[in-house]
């Protein structure tokens, strides 16, 4: 079973996103940063479960551009004042 688990974390932000795209604009922004936050985090305990592998490598590896987008755009708010 654990062989099959690399497509989990995947599917996890698949439908973390869809559901994002589905929600925009009906639901204040607290509960997209929790939805977003509890994909994510779900995902990345599920990927850390994962034997080692190109899956896990690629799941780290997107899990680190994540963060790191997300650190840079935070880094553009703090120095320009917005978008």
């Amino acid at each position: 079973m654990r062989k099959y688990l690399g497509w989990a974390p995947i599917g996890m932000i698949g439908v973390t996103f869809i559901l994002l795209l589905l929600l925009k604009g009906k639901v204040s922004w607290y509960v997209d940063t929790t939805v977003l936050i509890t994909g994510i985090v779900l995902a990345l305990v599920t990927a850390l479960l994962i034997k080692n592998g190109k899956p896990k490598a690629i799941l780290i590896s997107v899990f680190g551009i994540l963060v790191g987008g997300f650190l840079m755009l935070i880094w553009g708010f703090i120095m320009e004042g917005g978008l």
